[in-house]
């Protein structure tokens, strides 16, 4: 067939393999997208639902909160190499998370009867795709000789390979316009073909089997099971069955927290270790294995091949999806001898040292200051069971989650995701009660006014919970450390660690239509998240909670802090 354009044959092809949503910024190339997406609505066929985004980072992030619920591929569309670029250090977190996005962005015209404004010059790039090539799997430039629907599929074919990822392709003013002959039918990922893992080699299975059931105390390290609900039950089947304890991130929920079997032991205490899917189960400078103790290593990418240099050591490797591999663990440990079995039958009967499950049993208490740990706690209190809680700033061990699916961390390690990542998140489940929680820092990070309006104008409403210390760990308790008896530490402001004055986050959501509160009593904190679910529940708009805690290194609650500076006279700065 001849799609519209190659704009109408992109959103054909990604409709096809299972794209909802078109995560956009505006950009002067990118306006066939915007005529392709009404044409085919106009005339009744799939494509995406174009999402306006006033801020490309933010338009990623949420777009990688779509896809961590949906498990679907997503697309962003972002003006030139600026709109790329825009993206900053969300694309960082798209790779880290395993993100299945096609990142999209124009390219500007080359022939002279287009080029009608200068910046169409200062827009061209000898390698635009250099500009992420390190941080996604397949990146390529559309031309008008190609299939364009072809190109895509072939994109997000490779997205959606183990392990998942971003992939990028631009498409220059030129071919986004115009028409262009395409297959028939619309070629989509999954007609090309899109790999799925097995168990792994059944050598390791078996020997993992063996060594599990065998060992004095065998722990299993994982980090992102909890990405597959499957998963998350066939574990905590394996931790009962055997009496394994489990060392689980918080990247997602990968093992319920009123679980019996979490622990926070020192990895020297276990003889036998089996990572499964985690990218850094142990840092040797704070924490390393004994070196008796036998290893297995198992994910869909057991090397680490993402890192240029990887010393964790392993006795042996498997390329292998996590629940195909522990449904394959289990099917071997019925064979147990009797030997094992009463090996089996002592550990069982002792659970964790670090108890019977990491559930919170705390509660906020009715005077002091808010601290991250009664935050914490209240939130525990707040959150119902299907609420969705997206995180980057404190532990969240005491914050119990036990329904897979419902705990979000961001995998990377670049500040500003938790917010567009919850809007994101929500809209992909439904609707669904969303909390994020982050830091005053991380949320200026976010553009927090992009992240509001898109609630807003997508009808995507969420709690955001500001952690506000005034101002930066890295330039405050870190500068304490590298530099103890330093100068930069004993200055009142801290420059370049102390956000002073401390933005009023909860007027600036306000003054967006929004709902905003300030807690700075501990007492106030469950009140609070009730007033916010309502705002976001009943009325429909985002709630911004402005909590503040102890400063970093003064400790002060002062509301001094948030003054505006006084200027001599004169001082027109600020």
């Amino acid at each position: 067939m001849t799609a519209d354009s190659a704009a109408a044959a992109v959103l054909a092809a990604a409709a096809a393999s299972g794209v909802q949503r078109l995560w956009f910024n505006s950009g002067s190339e990118l306006t066939s997208f915007q005529e392709a997406s009404a044409q085919a609505r106009h005339r009744g066929e799939p494509t995406p639902e174009v999402i306006t985004c006033p801020h490309e980072h933010v338009a990623l992030t949420a777009a990688m909160g779509e896809t961590m619920v949906s498990g679907r591929p997503s697309m962003t569309a972002a003006h030139a190499d600026l709109g790329l670029l825009h993206h900053g250090g969300a694309i960082h977190n798209a790779m880290w998370g395993d993100h299945p996005i096609m990142i999209m962005s124009g390219y500007p015209p080359t022939r002279a009867e287009s080029r009608t404004s200068p910046v169409f010059w200062k827009q061209q790039r000898w390698d635009q795709g250099s500009i992420v090539r390190q941080y996604v799997k397949w990146d390529y430039k559309l031309s008008a000789l190609d299939d364009a629907a072809l190109v895509v599929a072939r994109g997000l074919q490779v997205a959606l390979a183990p392990r998942r990822g971003p992939v990028y392709l631009a498409m220059p003013e030129e071919v986004g316009r115009y028409p262009i002959a395409t297959s028939d039918p619309v070629p989509s990922a999954q007609m090309l073909g899109v790999p799925v893992l097995g168990p792994g080699d059944s050598g390791v299975v078996s020997e993992v089997a063996r060594r599990l059931t065998a060992a004095r105390r065998p722990v299993i390290v994982t980090d992102r099971v909890g990405v597959d609900p499957r998963a998350v039950a066939l574990l905590a089947e394996l931790a009962d069955t055997l009496g394994v304890e489990v060392r689980a991130s918080r990247y997602r929920m990968n093992l319920p927290d009123d679980n019996p079997w979490h622990s926070t032991a020192p990895l020297d205490e276990f003889d036998v270790i089996v990572v499964l899917d985690h990218p850094v189960p142990w840092m040797p400078a704070l924490e390393r294995p004994r070196d008796d103790a036998w290893i297995g290593w198992v994910g869909p990418d057991p090397i680490e091949s993402r890192v240029p240099l990887y010393e964790l050591r392993a006795d042996a490797r498997t390329t292998a999806d996590p629940a195909a591999f522990l449904t394959a663990v289990l099917a071997e440990v019925g064979a147990a001898g009797p030997g094992d079995a009463d090996n089996v039958r002592r550990r069982r009967q002792r659970h964790p040292d670090t108890g019977a499950s990491r559930a919170a049993t705390g509660t906020a208490p009715a005077s002091g200051v808010p601290t991250p740990e009664l935050i914490a706690a209240a939130l525990d209190q707040h959150l119902r069971p299907d609420d969705l809680l997206t995180w980057e700033v404190f532990d969240t061990t005491t914050v119990s989650r036990t329904k897979p699916g419902t705990l979000f961390e961001k995998g990377g390690s670049s500040l500003g995701w938790s917010v567009a990542a919850a809007t994101g998140a929500s809209m992909a489940a439904g609707g669904a009660h969303a909390v994020a929680v982050t830091g005053d820092g991380s949320y200026l990070f976010g553009s927090p006014d992009s992240c509001l309006w898109l609630q807003q104008q997508h009808n995507a409403p969420v709690v955001t919970v500001v952690v506000n210390n005034g101002g930066y760990r890295t330039g405050t308790t870190t500068l304490a450390a590298h530099y103890p008896d330093g100068l930069a530490v004993t200055e009142p402001t801290v420059i370049g660690g102390h956000l002073t004055p401390s933005p009023d986050f909860a007027a600036h959501a306000r003054s967006q239509g929004c709902y905003g509160e300030q807690v700075v009593r501990a007492a106030d904190l469950a009140g609070a998240l009730d007033r916010a679910r309502t705002a976001v529940a009943r009325d429909r708009v985002p709630a911004v909670l402005d909590v503040w805690v102890p400063e970093h290194l003064t400790g002060s609650m002062d509301p001094g802090r948030r003054a505006r500076p006084v200027h001599p006279e004169g001082n027109t700065d600020g």
